[in-house]
């Protein structure tokens, strides 16, 4: 879902990734790779800087901002990692089936938590930190390290291919093609015989 101020959400679909995985395991493969994903994106979050493929650092909270004073006072720091009560990031779950996850904000009496995600990733009424790629962007998604974690997890859970025996040639087929190959030379009797018996060779035929 693209992100709305009555919805936050980010759905990564795995079908491409989950075709090689057995049928029973898809979901688990799914909500493995989801869980991770929001682990690296908490990992931003807290560095500063934004999880989003093109997106950059979260900018520094304004010299003048009483937010910026309040987080001081609170956690005893100013960093603009989207932390000031926690409540945030533990709003933050994964949900999957047999062929995505999907990363949400979850919902609560008065929606504040979407509200304030909303405001993050899209810049309405605070400055732009965006943690959740878009859906409505296309092509918009996770930054490189998440999407290997992803691509890691998933490959766990995928069925190892058997190799194919080797190819072998029916014995009539080869017995048919030596018998033509001998014709073709005029071979005699006595060569013929060596040719599909070299034990029987003796030193006299060459004599």
């Amino acid at each position: 879902m693209p992100i709305r101020k009555n919805e936050v959400s980010f759905t990564y679909d795995l079908e491409d990734l989950l075709d090689e995985v057995p049928e029973d395991d898809r979901e688990d493969a799914a909500t493995e790779a989801g869980e991770l994903a929001l682990q690296k994106v908490h990992d931003y979050m807290d560095r500063q800087i934004s999880p989003v493929k093109g997106e950059r650092n979260f900018r520094a909270l304004k010299k003048d901002s009483p937010y910026r004073k309040l987080k001081q006072k609170l956690v005893g720091n100013q960093k603009p990692n989207l932390r000031l009560t926690g409540k945030l990031i533990e709003a933050m779950e994964v949900d999957a089936d047999e062929s995505s996850f999907k990363i949400f904000v979850k919902k609560n009496a008065k929606n504040t938590d979407i509200k304030k995600a909303y405001n993050h990733n899209v810049g309405d009424t605070v400055i732009k930190r965006q943690f959740l790629p878009d859906d409505s962007k296309q092509g918009q998604t996770f930054k490189r390290s998440i999407l290997k974690v992803i691509k890691d997890t998933i490959a766990k859970y995928k069925k190892p291919k058997s190799k194919r025996p080797p190819v072998q040639a029916p014995p009539e087929t080869i017995s048919v093609n030596y018998e033509a190959l001998l014709s073709t030379f005029k071979a005699s009797k006595r060569e013929k015989q060596i040719a599909k018996d070299p034990k029987t060779f003796k030193i006299e035929d060459i004599l």
